[in-house]
């Protein structure tokens, strides 16, 4: 159950995302006004850029790309996809 939520569950249009980890980047990066590194991820969150943290926000962000829901326009550079109206 969990698998098929895992690849199916995650989309652009119905973004569910239960951890609130997730989440919390989500609404950092709705308050960016352009892309955003996962560094400033971090920073914008309270947690220390020591470099376990920020790849850790990398990874998240990877799998946010990977599941529709973010883009990363040039390499380290992560943004929300814009809805289609």
């Amino acid at each position: 159950m969990l698998q098929h939520l895992a690849a199916t569950g995650f989309t652009a249009d119905d973004p569910t995302i239960v951890s609130s980890a997730y989440q919390q980047i989500l609404a950092v990066l709705t308050t960016a006004t352009a892309g955003i590194r996962a560094k400033d991820v971090c920073l914008a969150l309270d947690i220390e850029p020591l470099p376990k943290h920020v790849e850790g926000t990398r990874a998240r962000l990877k799998c946010l790309v990977n599941r529709e829901v973010v883009t990363e326009e040039q390499p380290g550079i992560f943004a929300l996809i814009q809805k289609r109206t």
